[in-house]
């Protein structure tokens, strides 16, 4: 896939460098020979009007880490979850009533490291601890009533009354709650 996104000029540009293209399509080298053929180079001047018509074209409306509650006959309810949740991409989540409310709250754990240097790594989240308050809201706490872990969270388990965490390449991290 060619992911792409419309600038403010209206024209569309892959996202994918001149090099990672033609890792994979080796033609685009004869009519890109270097970077400055390239730089302003729109998918439309990548690709013929033939090949972008006979291209799958798929779009994403929406890239936030949501909840989705089945309301049955395939009807769901989309929820997104707190901005906290949205500063990187989530690969583990644990729910249960953590408070002991009544209410499921929701762990969640991510972080990508071995990404390309042009993007960077998506290191942004320590973990982060939902509280459902009720009818499905969910608010994150900055006053220590969370979640802390530092790495790339791989999986959350909960054994009892502890949570235990698998990172990438780090050790288990375990809590009890």
């Amino acid at each position: 896939p060619i992911l792409t996104f419309k600038s403010q000029n209206g024209k569309e540009y892959p996202f994918a460098l001149r090099h990672n293209l033609i890792d994979q399509i080796k033609s685009l080298k004869k009519l890109f020979p270097d970077y400055e053929s390239f730089k302003d180079a729109g998918i439309r001047e990548i690709f013929s009007e033939e090949q972008l018509n006979d291209a799958n074209k798929l779009t994403v409306n929406n890239l936030s880490s949501v909840i989705l509650v089945n309301k049955g006959n395939f009807n769901y309810d989309v929820i997104q979850l707190p901005t906290k949740a949205q500063f990187a991409p989530i690969y583990a989540i644990a729910s249960e009533d953590f408070d002991k409310d009544g209410d499921q709250d929701i762990l969640l754990g991510g972080n990508l490291y071995g990404v390309k240097p042009e993007v960077g790594r998506y290191d942004a989240s320590y973990g982060v601890y939902l509280e459902n308050l009720g009818n499905l809201t969910f608010k994150h706490h900055n006053n220590g009533k969370g979640f802390n872990v530092k790495g790339q969270i791989r999986d959350i388990i909960k054994h009892k009354n502890k949570i235990i965490v698998a990172r990438n390449n780090d050790s288990l991290a375990i809590f009890k709650y």
